[in-house]
């Protein structure tokens, strides 16, 4: 048995609503799962539009995004579900670069998925312009990590190729087409949010594989569930 923990690696954006209602349904299982201590979350980075500029862009999120009443409606469902407050209406399109690149400093003190949550909660909820200096130290603070050393992160290069690699490697090799997209142990795909029950089996069928062979070495991944127009699992589509 490896001595490691088993890894589930997420590509997230913090603009993707169904990121966030994914993110709480994991947590939300790994709760009810008894090896939960030996599961480790790895945040990686998915611009749903690295084109954006790190200022309100001045639209709305249902003009920005073509989301239709509908859509929303399923989204207000899904997230009271599990306790999120959507508040669309206030929400600020702008660039997450630097959320993310956040994220990715977090790792560092084993607060990425603390961060992540407070720039959902700043987004979705709170209606921050989450690519604002003084938004991102005050999350930072929030959550306990070194301002400074962030400060003089964001205003260097770092992190910055890295978004870039995470888009090129989840579409080239990991054929990454929705997200959230998840990869338990390095071979089980899931694409979308989808029901805990799914989250489960997958969990629990890939915590079995690890704690017998270790970490796969396949290249050859597994899709345990895909997101298309008809399932139940729902997802920000990358086209």
């Amino acid at each position: 048995m490896s001595t490691e923990k088993m890894k589930i690696e997420i590509w997230a954006d913090i603009a993707c609503p169904y990121c966030f209602i994914g993110k709480k349904k994991l947590e939300n299982v790994l709760q009810k799962f008894p090896h939960a201590d030996q599961v480790e979350l790895v945040w990686h980075s998915y611009e749903l539009d690295p084109g954006l500029k790190k200022e309100p862009a001045g639209t709305s999120y249902l003009d920005y995004y073509k989301d239709g009443k509908d859509i929303l409606d399923g989204l207000y469902q899904l997230s009271e579900a599990v306790g999120i407050k959507f508040n669309f209406d206030r929400v600020v399109i702008t660039s997450t670069a630097d959320a993310l690149r956040t994220v990715k400093f977090a790792r560092n003190y084993d607060l990425a998925a603390d961060t992540i949550e407070a720039f959902f909660q700043a987004y979705f909820t709170n209606g921050e312009c989450i690519s604002d200096r003084k938004v991102i130290t005050e999350i930072a603070k929030k959550v306990g990590l070194p301002v400074d050393e962030l400060v003089r992160t964001l205003d260097s290069n770092e992190y910055i190729a890295e978004l870039t690699q995470d888009i090129r490697y989840s579409e080239d090799i990991l054929i990454l087409q929705y997200i959230p997209f998840y990869l338990f142990n390095n071979k089980t795909v899931i694409q979308g949010s989808i029901p805990d029950e799914v989250y489960l089996e997958t969990l629990e069928k890939s915590f079995a594989n690890w704690n017998v062979n270790g970490i796969s070495t396949s290249e050859e991944k597994e899709f345990a569930f895909c997101y298309s127009p008809n399932a139940s699992g729902l997802s920000c589509s990358i086209g």
